[in-house]
C-alpha cells in the first residue's frame, strides 16, 4: 500500500495512550506499508514493523510520538471504557488514490467487550451508540494476546475525522464474557516490543533517529502480576544501542 499516513494508537489500562504518526517526509512521496496480517513474518531488510503495518520506507518517513491521558477513561478491578477523537487528520482526496489506515492496538491480554468508530459530523444523534460507524476490522492475536483494530482512512475532503468509544477486559478475569466479534488468528500484529536495528552503515541518520524513538510502548509489568520493570530492561537495553550509535 502506498499511504498518506498511517496512524497507531496504543492504549493501556490506567488510560495513557500513545500515538504515532507515520508520514512522507516529502510531499510526493507515500508511506509504503503491507498490512502485517497479509504477509508472513519473515524478514528480508530493515522493514519496520509497528502496530499492524510493516513499514518498509521507514528511512524516508517522519515519525511524531505523542503520549495522553485521557479524560473519558474509566477503569475497575480487570475492565476499562475509553473514549477519544481525532480530528482533520490530513490526507488527499481518495479520487486520486490517497488514503492512510489506522491502528489501535490495546495492551497484551485485554480484549473488546464493546466498541464503535463513529462520525463526528452526525448531528442526527447525540448519542455515540446512534451515530453513523465507519468500516473497521477486529483483529485478536492469539499469539501475542494483543487485540487490534484496523480502519482505513478515505475521505473525499481532504481530511478525516473520527472517535472511537468503547470497553475492555482481561481475558483471563473471572466470570464469561461477551467479546466483540473478532478474526482471530497467529501473527496478524508484529510484536510491539521488536523494533529492529539497522544493519549497515549507510544508514546512520536513520538509526540515530529511531534512537529517539527505542521506547515507544510502555508495557505494564503488573498485568498478569509478574513482578518485573520491564521499562527498566529495555531502557537500559536501548542506553547500551545509543551509546554505540552516538559511537559510531
Amino acid at each position: 500500500m502506498n499511504l498518506d499516513i498511517v496512524l497507531i494508537d496504543t492504549l493501556t489500562p490506567d488510560g495513557v495512550m500513545t500515538s504515532f504518526k507515520v508520514t512522507p517526509k516529502h510531499q510526493h512521496q507515500r508511506v509504503l506499508i503491507d498490512r502485517y496480517r497479509d504477509i508472513y513474518p519473515d524478514r528480508f531488510g530493515d522493514e519496520l514493523d509497528l502496530g499492524g503495518a510493516r513499514i518498509y520506507n521507514s528511512q524516508e518517513c517522519s515519525i511524531l510520538r505523542t503520549d495522553t491521558r485521557l479524560r473519558a477513561f474509566d477503569a475497575s478491578d480487570h475492565t476499562f471504557s475509553f473514549q477519544f477523537e481525532h480530528m482533520g487528520i490530513p490526507i488527499g482526496h481518495s479520487r486520486e488514490s490517497h488514503g492512510g489506515i489506522y491502528n489501535l492496538v490495546l495492551a497484551p491480554g485485554f480484549r473488546l467487550v464493546d466498541f464503535r468508530i463513529v462520525d463526528p459530523y452526525d448531528h442526527k444523534h447525540e448519542d455515540i451508540r446512534q451515530k453513523k460507524q465507519f468500516r473497521y476490522d477486529v483483529i485478536w492475536d492469539k499469539e501475542c494476546k494483543v487485540q487490534l483494530v484496523e480502519m482505513h482512512l478515505r475521505s473525499n475532503r481532504g481530511s478525516f475525522s473520527f472517535i472511537v468509544h468503547g470497553a475492555a477486559i482481561l481475558v483471563d478475569s473471572p466470570g464469561e464474557h461477551n467479546f466483540i466479534e473478532a478474526q482471530e488468528s497467529e501473527w496478524r500484529i508484529s510484536k510491539i516490543t521488536s523494533h529492529y536495528i539497522l544493519r549497515d552503515d549507510g544508514k546512520k541518520v536513520l538509526a540515530k533517529e529511531l534512537v529517539k524513538k527505542v521506547d515507544w510502548i510502555d508495557l505494564k509489568p503488573n498485568l498478569f502480576g509478574i513482578g518485573i520493570n520491564i521499562n527498566n530492561i529495555l531502557k537500559s537495553c536501548f542506553k547500551v544501542f545509543k551509546r554505540k550509535v552516538e559511537e559510531n
